[in-house]
């Protein structure tokens, strides 16, 4: 087998991996994501989930960076060519709460593991890194503290998504009251 189609392989592995704990997250919650669900779920030897993941706590991570490289992704499409300012901000935040609505699993795999040390730390660094983008919006509108403002949109939306979250669907209420916050 030539190393690119074993490269290509192990991904789609992997994928189908965190593919299936997606999936058992949106059924069962963080109680369905057992590594025997995982594999039973992606039609594959239990050893086969070590060579990609070190442990559960580790695949778990791996599924938030996942979901986090998306809506960083839809983010940057979403706000590609605006200015700096609320706009640019509005549309982010509109960006993050439609790829979490599209990715219950994670999303509910992430609102479970919020108080899990194993992966507490590197998700508050993703979520870090997303306020940190959003700063120089806050700054464009004025505002004093930007660095703080931007933590706490970030909450505000990451709350809208819990929302959104629990109804199954977008919240259109949520999503005006943000507008106005920002001033739309």
């Amino acid at each position: 087998m030539a190393e690119g189609t074993r490269a290509a392989s192990a991904l789609q592995t992997r994928e189908a991996l965190l593919d299936a704990g997606a999936a058992l997250a949106e059924e069962h919650g963080l109680a369905g994501v057992s590594v025997n669900m995982v594999v039973a779920r992606a039609g594959v030897a239990k050893g086969t989930f070590y060579v990609h993941f070190k442990d559960r706590a580790a695949f778990v991570d791996a599924m938030h960076a996942r979901f986090h490289a998306r809506v960083e992704a839809a983010i940057a499409a979403a706000t590609a060519g605006l200015a700096p300012g609320a706009g640019r901000l509005y549309r982010g935040s509109e960006a993050y709460l439609d790829v979490s609505l599209e990715n219950r699993g994670v999303k509910a795999l992430s609102l479970e593991t919020r108080s899990d040390p194993a992966v507490q730390g590197s998700m508050e660094a993703r979520r870090e890194r997303l306020a940190a983008a959003s700063v120089a919006d806050v700054e464009a509108m004025g505002w004093d503290d930007a660095e703080a403002a931007a933590r706490l949109l970030g909450a505000m939306t990451r709350e809208i998504s819990v929302l959104e979250f629990d109804a199954g669907r977008r919240l259109p209420a949520p999503r005006r009251a943000l507008k106005r916050f920002l001033g739309i």
